[in-house]
């Protein structure tokens, strides 16, 4: 009985990860906006906004999480970068290249790579990642969004996408526009 209920949760489970949308509603646009932490920096004068995680799972079962992170001076320039967080199991895929629409990216570069609870069956690994992204770059895709390719040395590769109405709303909150 108790093997028919974990099947159940198991299946519904997989079910829910397989039904990952690329797609926000329009509505979404102002729930990024609000769940856009901003920190200010009262020493500096400095501001840091960070956007709610997207979170996915590909077909080779590596979770990914990222989201927009920003930073901007006392004087009013911003600084943008995708952080990219993605866990995976068995052994290492040690990612090193990012193609951003199509074209590789000079800013791909790793924060940290950590190997987490060891089982059986293998270990949990997780790599946490960041591309420079322009002021600019962001304000083109506003209309359609953009795709990130992350490969590893392993041969693996992760396709994300960072919707429309994610980057407006971001942008909405970094600009202060209500």
């Amino acid at each position: 009985m108790y093997r028919i209920i974990f099947l159940l949760v198991v299946s519904i489970g997989l079910s829910a990860c397989k039904s990952n949308d690329k797609v926000v509603g329009s509505w979404e646009v102002n729930d990024v906006y609000r769940s856009t932490i901003v920190t200010p920096n009262t020493v500096t004068g400095e501001k840091t906004y960070v956007g709610p995680a997207i979170n996915t799972m590909d077909a080779a079962n590596t979770y990914e999480m990222y989201s927009l992170r920003s930073e901007e001076t006392k004087q009013g320039l911003k600084s943008y970068e995708l952080l990219v967080h993605l866990t995976y199991f068995s052994q290492w895929r040690y990612y090193d290249s990012a193609t951003l629409e199509n074209t590789p990216s000079s800013s791909f570069k790793v924060i940290s790579r950590e190997a987490g609870v060891c089982e059986e069956k293998g270990c949990i690994f997780k790599e946490l990642l960041s591309i420079k992204l322009t002021d600019a770059f962001l304000k083109d895709h506003v209309g359609n969004g953009f795709q990130v390719s992350i490969s590893s040395k392993a041969g693996m590769k992760s396709d994300l996408y960072v919707p429309p109405e994610y980057i407006k709303g971001y942008l909405k909150a970094v600009d202060g526009k209500n």
